[in-house]
């Protein structure tokens, strides 16, 4: 009996930690047969993590740091036709696009040879340009990483080339790459096949560079994938960036799109093409036995409200994103009750603004909250002169003039009064002291 307890008890939890909702994951690290010694599985939508194996633990990222740094040169760029001249370039080991002092690019062209090629010289060329220089760039890469929660990560140059003090997480990784995948000029680049930079005078050679990406470009190389040889190419996946070094094996980080869901896998330490069957095979074990659900379409919680001296009239609400859930196949989502809140919020309202909160309640439970955010702008029909800096300066010097005025007005009654006081009081102790002395003089 008590050997019967024992296997029930090591099956629960068995089955716990394979589909038990534990923080922001579902599976153990022991369901997979992998040869990369990090890996993690994370769904797009949700940031919920499907599969981890020693996903926490710190590892090298290598060129994999460069997905991070395009976000983050996209993010604190905002024109990213802005042409840069190379200059003062020193030598950088690893993989370059060869650039030379005297070139000049685009910020976008950039980015292309950063993401594309993996181009070292690239991402130091583009730290020094957003920041100054590589040291005051990684700080930033590592502020924005802390920022989403990636905590275990830290940044120490924009390249991923070798550094003791150049770490993070296959989770921070996933969370990195799953924000990165949000901006859609970064989605275009990490999905490209090729890139191609015509000669300049100060290089002749004309520069075409495939994506290093196996799963965008490789149709005739093959991996053995449960039993059978299957090219590596993957018509799903559409981004996004590979890395190595000899500390580091070989990383990827992948994106992939099927049955309306996207996932996020993050691959470190592996070697030679176990890379992408690695990949491959987490890829597949999500699409294969997990689906989303959507708990709140955004449009059908579009809403407005009547604000008073506004031109107008009314504010239109909704919230800033739809939610969905992730949940193993064969289980349905829980019921859900909403409860919106809205802010008391001053005018002008700008489109974007936050103007309230959207609960999602499981149960007694608040299992969700979604900001509630302006469609459009609303202007006071006082517009004229709150939104005009002139004029509303000018009204604020008045209105300092004013304020001085009426302490000056205030200063001089008070002193009037106190003056008035004392000229009462003097003329009080006079009479009283003249009194005295006629009823003195009467006595005698």
């Amino acid at each position: 009996m008590k050997r019967i307890l024992s296997l029930l008890v090591a099956f629960l939890i068995t089955l716990t930690s394979v589909f038990g909702n534990t923080g922001k994951s579902f599976a153990a690290d022991t369901k997979l047969n992998l040869t990369a010694k990090y890996a993690v599985l994370m769904d797009y939508e949700t940031g919920k993590v499907l599969y981890s194996k020693n996903g926490n633990s710190k590892l090298y990222p290598a060129s994999t740091t460069k997905a991070w740094t395009a976000y983050i040169v996209i993010k604190h760029v905002p024109d990213l036709n802005q042409v840069i001249e190379i200059k003062d370039l020193p030598p950088i080991e690893g993989s370059s696009m060869y650039l030379k002092n005297g070139e000049s690019f685009t910020v976008k062209q950039l980015l292309d040879g950063l993401l594309i090629h993996s181009s070292n010289d690239v991402a130091v060329v583009l730290a020094n340009y957003v920041s100054g220089s590589v040291e005051n760039f990684a700080k930033l890469m590592n502020e924005e990483a802390k920022a989403i929660g990636a905590k275990n990560t830290h940044f120490n140059n924009s390249n991923g080339l070798p550094d003791a003090n150049h770490y993070t997480t296959a989770y921070d990784m996933a969370l990195m790459a799953r924000e990165a995948m949000s901006n859609e000029i970064f989605r275009k680049i990490v999905k490209t096949d090729s890139v191609h930079f015509e000669s300049t005078k100060e290089n002749p050679y004309i520069r075409n560079f495939g994506n290093t990406n196996k799963f965008l470009t490789s149709d005739k190389e093959t991996i053995n994938y449960k039993g059978k040889e299957i090219p590596i190419k993957y018509d799903i996946v559409d981004g996004i960036k590979t890395g190595y070094t000899d500390e580091a094996g070989r990383c990827l980080l992948s994106s992939a799109v099927k049955n309306n869901m996207r996932l996020i896998s993050a691959v470190f330490k592996t070697n030679g093409n176990n890379l992408y069957l690695d990949s491959r095979t987490l890829l597949d074990y999500g699409f294969d036995n997990f689906y989303t659900t959507t708990i709140i379409n955004k449009k059908d919680y579009i809403d407005s409200k009547k604000v008073l001296f506004s031109q107008q009239k009314k504010l239109v609400y909704e919230p800033q994103y739809s939610y969905k859930l992730v949940l193993p196949k064969g289980t349905k989502e829980s019921e859900y009750t909403t409860e919106i809140k809205l802010d008391n919020v001053d005018l002008p309202i700008r489109k974007g603004d936050k103007v309230g909160t959207l609960e999602i309640h499981n149960g007694n439970k608040v299992e969700h909250t979604i900001n509630l955010v302006a469609k459009d702008n609303v202007n006071s029909i006082f517009a004229f002169v709150t939104e005009n800096k002139a004029i509303m300066a000018a009204l604020k010097i008045l209105l300092l003039i004013l304020f001085i005025l009426i302490i000056f007005v205030i200063f001089i009654i008070v002193k009037k009064k106190n003056r008035r006081n004392r000229r009462n009081r003097r003329k009080t102790k006079n009479i009283y002291s003249n009194k005295k002395y006629h009823y003195k003089k009467r006595r005698r």
